[in-house]
């Protein structure tokens, strides 16, 4: 049995029957990772280790998961600002893992810290939070035109659930996928929206597999915070099943991407950067 997945007792109800029959399901894992950072700190001079943030996640890709996340945050550029990732062993289910950054890599606490606080209580502004982007990105996507058919959106959509074995066995997860060069690159699933972004993102950067023209297809909805994913791995397409949000359409706006959302199979709404699709 897939760890990413357990099987449990249920009763069954239907109403042609008398009374309920025991049966058997299965449910997606979702357990917490502590994510910590071992960082040089100038002030001390010394090599520090400081925990970072706790995701919860489904098991498994747990290395390319914590890569995604720190690259998306802005903490690394490439795989050579990573000494070591260790999956530590203080208890059984190894829900730990740390992060040795190369000394000449310098951490944002004060942004980090307010960053990861805001996704839980909702509560930054928008404006603040396409600032703080801005600072981050430095990336341009590419520009070219008509370099996608409108075939390809609803295609592509299709294409993911393909690639989707745990949402076939459980229904309860979320998937991303990266395509490019006409081929699938990675395609990652988890309990959470972000964390099947950030395995993706982890998976592309520790393989140096980016690519100007790519897409990135999304399971579900768009948050402002898939966004920032996709402007800081310079994305230039994103393509959704369901809704933006405001501050997501806002956020593809000012930084040159094209994003589409309620994409179905003879239709999707353009909500930025039509002018790469044909």
């Amino acid at each position: 049995m897939n760890t990413a997945i357990k099987t449990i007792n249920q009763l069954q109800y239907a109403t042609e029957l008398p009374s309920p029959k025991a049966a058997h399901d299965l449910v997606i894992t979702e357990e917490p990772l502590l994510i910590s950072l071992t960082y040089y700190d100038e002030c001390t001079q010394l090599m520090t280790s400081s925990k970072l943030t706790l995701v919860m996640r489904t098991p498994g890709n747990d290395k390319i998961l914590v890569l995604g996340l720190l690259f998306s945050e802005g903490i690394i550029k490439t795989t050579d600002d990573v000494d070591d990732i260790t999956i530590q062993e203080d208890d059984a289910s190894e829900n730990h893992i740390e992060v040795t950054l190369k000394p000449h890599v310098s951490v944002p606490w004060d942004s980090v810290s307010r960053h990861f606080t805001s996704q839980s209580s909702c509560g930054i502004c928008g404006k603040n939070s396409l600032k703080a982007l801005s600072l981050k990105s430095n990336h341009p996507v590419e520009n070219s035109s008509n370099w996608l058919t409108s075939t390809h959106v609803s295609a592509l959509i299709d294409d993911l659930k393909l690639h989707q074995p745990l949402f076939e066995s459980t229904g309860a997860v979320h998937g991303a996928g990266y395509w490019a060069n006409n081929k699938w690159l990675s395609v990652h699933e988890d309990v959470g929206r972000h964390n099947a972004v950030d395995k993706v993102i982890g998976e592309l950067l520790s393989q140096q597999k980016f690519y100007n023209k790519a897409v990135l297809i999304l399971s579900g909805r768009v948050s402002f915070e898939l966004m920032q994913k996709a402007i800081m791995a310079s994305i230039p397409i994103v393509i959704a099943v369901g809704a933006p949000s405001s501050l997501a359409i806002s956020a593809a706006q000012q930084f040159n991407i094209t994003l589409i959302g309620f994409t179905k199979a003879r239709q999707f709404n353009v909500y930025s950067g039509n002018h790469r699709i044909s």
